[in-house]
């Protein structure tokens, strides 16, 4: 996947977080890369919840596969959704369109506003 074109720290964040066990995740994840390259303005990351558990802190997916898609300080959504493109496209569509009073509204309002519980920012430090 490539790196957005802008900091990842203020832009969209896009995130798969996953577990290499589970099978639907490993069938997904081929249409997860397919959408990043539809999404040039994003970071797009593959996250084994396993192997990040140290970033992730308290973190845990009720199940497999979360879509978490966030910007700059705020999450803006963090869920499982059935395994469609077109649904996670739609959405994702929807939550980049958001100007900053939107944004800080969408997070307010799902409860994921300053995002305590998990911060993608930390996760693509090493792009």
């Amino acid at each position: 996947m490539q790196p957005a074109t802008e900091p990842c720290a203020d832009g969209l964040i896009v995130a798969c977080l996953c577990a290499q066990w589970c099978s639907v995740c490993r069938q997904w994840k081929a249409s997860f890369e397919s959408l990043a390259t539809q999404f040039h303005e994003a970071c797009w990351v593959w996250v084994d919840v396993e192997d990040k558990a140290d970033v992730l802190g308290d973190f845990e997916p009720d199940d497999f596969p979360v879509l978490a898609v966030q910007r700059g300080a705020h999450l803006l959504f963090c869920a499982t959704l059935p395994q469609q493109t077109r649904i996670w496209q739609r959405l994702i569509e929807e939550l980049g369109a958001l100007d900053q009073t939107q944004v800080c509204k969408q997070a307010e309002r799902l409860g994921y506003a300053s995002s305590g519980r998990l911060d993608l920012r930390r996760l693509t430090s090493s792009l």
